[in-house]
């Protein structure tokens, strides 16, 4: 399949995400009302939706054309330390213990701060399915000349080969295996680079460097929320997290 034939498919199933959230939104109020099972299908209702918005994300960053990348200067600890806030919170549904380290308190460069926050994310959620239930997720950032780098590391079984006649589609149980590939091409519209590294003791760590950018310049995004409206914490993590953390007050 081409960038061309990517983006068609992708619009044809932003189409059908739009026709789900909006039966999922006149659901709500129903099943707030109900306060019965009925919470609970529409919980799943919206895990189901949010996972689809995650595959077509996946699709039009890792496979479509030239994504839209809007730099600005931007805080890179700030956002490590949003992000991390976030995982947290969900760490319990992960199952996992996680923590962040940050070597600065603040590292500023030229980015954009979506592209990264869901890089970040794909990091730390494959971490998270290869640390399996009650293993250890960390993410690190700092300075290393003019790089800026995150690790993101997990205590699981370390990479190993894919199959010879594997469908890349199907390299993992979670997601439809691009979470990676968007990782690099994010990297690379950042002129950085993605590598992965097994450590000695079992695990692997991701690592994510770009160039630091401070033209002096004030950059600034166009205000739209490129979202759609939906947490990318809870779009990110939602082929791991189970569907009670999908309920109407907590994706709303």
């Amino acid at each position: 399949m081409d960038a061309k034939q990517t983006e068609k498919l992708v619009r044809g199933l932003r189409g059908s995400a739009n026709d789900l959230l909006a039966a999922a939104q006149l659901l709500a109020p129903l099943a707030e009302q109900s306060g019965g099972k009925e919470k609970g299908y529409l919980a799943i209702l919206n895990r189901g939706l949010y996972r689809m918005i995650r595959i077509i994300d996946h699709l039009e960053l890792a496979e479509g054309e030239d994504p839209f990348c809007a730099p600005e200067l931007l805080d890179l600890a700030g956002l490590c330390r949003e992000v991390s806030r976030e995982v947290e919170g969900l760490a319990r549904g992960l199952r996992v213990e996680y923590r962040c380290e940050l070597e600065q308190d603040s590292l500023l460069t030229e980015a954009d701060d979506l592209l990264l926050e869901k890089a970040i994310l794909n990091m730390v959620a494959n971490a998270a399915e290869a640390a399996s239930p009650g293993g250890h997720v960390s993410l690190r950032m700092g300075r290393r000349g003019d790089l800026a780098m995150i690790w993101v590391k997990d205590d699981g079984p370390g990479i190993t080969a894919p199959e010879p006649d594997a469908d890349p589609f199907l390299k993992r149980k979670g997601g439809i295996g691009l979470g990676l590939p968007l990782v690099r091409r994010v990297a690379a519209l950042h002129g950085g680079t993605l590598m992965l590294e097994n450590e000695e003791r079992g695990g692997t760590t991701a690592v994510l460097s770009i160039p630091i950018r401070n033209s002096g310049e004030v950059l600034k995004s166009p205000l739209v929320d490129r979202t759609g409206g939906f947490s990318q914490t809870l779009v990110e993590l939602s082929e791991l997290l189970p569907a009670q953390y999908f309920g109407p007050n907590d994706v709303n």
